[in-house]
């Protein structure tokens, strides 16, 4: 089972809160992805959609790396649900792709910064967040 199956909710009991794993949660679930084609290929940008902070913003820079790794990773289950992703945001609503994919996304960001999450995360942001400190207007 997926660590990532259970939503994260306002629970109150006695299970402990994985932080990191909610930071990388809240990374993936605010990018958007937008379909185009060129040269006669279908594929998707990833981008920051939703406006985040700190290290839920780091997060979100992550993925979107990792949305770029995927790409280069053939016959993986995540590289399927891109290209289906892909095909059907040309076509209309995509929500059951869209989730399937940002499962998909989330556990291969978990097995990029599992160990130690907040030094991986700086490292996979690190070009979202030099660009950010040159042209802080365009975030």
């Amino acid at each position: 089972m997926s660590p990532f199956s259970k939503p994260i909710t306002a629970d109150t009991s006695s299970e402990p809160i994985d932080f990191w794993r909610a930071v990388a949660q809240r990374g993936v679930m605010a990018l958007g992805f937008h379909a185009f084609e060129h040269g006669g290929r279908r594929d998707m940008v990833a981008e920051l959609i939703a406006p985040q902070q700190g290290w839920a913003r780091k997060a979100a820079h992550a993925a979107i790396e990792v949305h770029k790794m995927i790409q280069l990773e053939p016959h993986t289950a995540a590289l399927s649900a891109r290209a289906a992703l892909s095909a059907q945001l040309g076509q209309g609503p995509a929500v059951r792709e869209l989730a399937i994919y940002q499962g998909l996304l989330l556990e291969r960001l978990w097995r990029e910064i599992a160990g130690a999450p907040s030094l991986r995360l700086e490292a996979l942001a690190y070009p979202h967040e030099e660009d950010s400190a040159l042209y802080p207007d365009q975030d």
